[in-house]
Parts: C-alpha cells; structure tokens; sequence
C-alpha cells in the first residue's frame, strides 16, 4: 500500500465535507457500482446475501449509517489496495458523476496536493462531450524527488540582465530560501535534457515564479520556453503564481497587462528580496 492513510483520511475529509457529495448527481448504489461488485460482497445482515443489500437498508431504507462508518468500516477505504481507493476517486470526478466544473477542478487540485507525495497524480486522459476525464498515474522516483523538494521561488531571466538577478538569488539564499537558480544549480543541469528539466522546474511545484521582465527577456529561446512552462501551471492551478519584475515595459505574449508588478528601477536588489520574503511569509 503505497498510498498512506494520513493521505487516504484527509482526501476522504475533504470528499465528505465537498460541496457535491462524493457520489455526485448520481444515486449512491449506482456510484458504488461503479467501483465494486456490490452483488460479490457478503452482507453483514442477515436480513440480507450481498452488501448492496446493506447498504440500501442502512444508507437509504433506515438511514442509520454515517457517510464516514460507509467509506471508512464498511468499505475500508483506509486500508484497502491502493486500485480501489484510486478508482474511488476517479469515478468522484467522473464526467458522469461531478457535473460543476469548479468543483472538479478544485477536486483534482486537492487530490493532487495530497497525493502526490504519496507517488501519484491526476492528469486528463481523454474527453467525454468536451468534459475532461481524469486518471491516475504513478509520479517516477525522479519527479517524486522533485517534489519533496519543491522550490519556494524559481527565477526566471535573461542572461544580460544576470548582474541584478544574481545579486537577488544570492539575498534569497543568504535567507535560506529554496529557489531555483541556474548558478546555484550546475552540477544538478550537468548532463540532463535541459528542456524537459526546465519545464518540470518552472511547471512543478514552487510557490512563486519570479519573471524579470526586459527587452532581452523576450526575445530569448530559453526565457521563451520557461515562461509557457511558467504560464501552462498559472493556468493549470488558477492561483497566484507569476511575479514580474520589469527591468521596462516590454509586452510579454500571454502576461496580462492587469497583472500587478514591481519597477526595478526604483528599488534594490535586496529590497526586492525582501519583498519576496514578505510574499513568502517570511516576514511581516
């Protein structure tokens, strides 16, 4: 069982405490189905052969079962092999099963969160009448690796505006803040595939993504590929990821005039690492 239980009870809180239930639009038998043979399962009553038959009786007929004693006791979902619990929660964002688009979304943003260190992740397999459908897939040790050591702030420049950029990286480190850096990274880009590293670096899990913004920014292959990685995640999560900081104000393709920046003209480079620090948390 690869899949702990701390992981399994906090993603099953959040199901029974989601806005949808778990079984979504549909009625519960008929969601369970989808995921065990009902009719195969011995019944705990004796009033009954098959646990579809209790689970009717207890959940729908009398109604004296808990959600929780269901998923958790009776269908043991903490301690079960770790297809059932996955199939569990691929049928709850079902197409056929979560009709709200934002909640599947922040489904899958939850499951992912939560699973992830666990070794596995949701991504969209294919389309059902233009609704995405989600499986599971096992995260390879190198990405599981990448993520338990998640960045807090990855930088992202051109090469000649590296004289202040440096100086930020080396305040940022100075803090013991966890950033990606090309300079404090060498040995770790030696011999890789630059750019499908890089992508899992600027689309992986790092807090914030820090874009110094320049007339050489945009015309550089290397900022050009760091920056649809960087664009692909903000629009992926939804949440505040993208920090610019212009060196001037050169129209980057796909960053929102409306987005709010800093002017690096008017500020040091340590004063723009402790603003970075205050976005962090890390001070007041």
């Amino acid at each position: 069982m690869n899949i702990s239980e701390v992981t399994r009870r906090d993603i099953l809180d959040y199901l029974l405490l989601r806005e949808d239930p778990f079984f979504g639009r549909l009625d519960l038998i008929s969601f369970l189905k989808r995921i065990w043979d009902l009719s195969s399962i011995p019944s705990t009553d004796s009033r009954y052969t098959t646990a579809e038959g209790d689970i009717w009786q207890h959940m729908i007929n009398n109604n004296d079962w808990e959600y929780e004693y269901l998923l958790i006791t009776y269908l043991d979902l903490l301690k079960c092999d770790d297809d059932i619990f996955i199939s569990f929660l691929q049928q709850s964002i079902h197409p056929l099963v979560l009709k709200s688009k934002a909640i599947l979304e922040e489904s899958v943003k939850e499951f992912n969160g939560k699973l992830a260190f666990d070794g596995y992740r949701f991504e969209i397999d294919t389309y059902l009448s233009d609704r995405p459908v989600y499986i599971a897939k096992r995260i390879n040790a190198y990405e599981l690796a990448e993520i338990n050591n998640a960045y807090e702030v990855v930088l992202s420049f051109a090469g000649e505006d590296r004289n202040y950029v440096e100086k930020v990286a080396d305040f940022l480190k100075s803090h013991d803040v966890k950033l990606f850096y090309d300079k404090f990274e060498e040995v770790t880009l030696w011999g890789k595939d630059l750019t499908e590293h890089l992508d899992k670096v600027y689309r992986g899990n790092a807090r914030y993504c820090i874009m110094f913004i320049s007339k050489h920014y945009a015309d550089k292959v290397w900022t050009n590929l760091e920056r649809r990685s960087a664009f692909a995640k903000a629009i992926e999560e939804k949440d505040e990821y993208i920090l610019p900081v212009r060196f001037d104000m050169t129209e980057i393709p796909g960053l929102r005039p409306t987005i709010g920046y800093i002017e690096i003209s008017s500020i040091s480079p340590s004063k723009l690492g402790e603003l970075i620090l205050k976005k962090l948390g890390r001070i007041q």
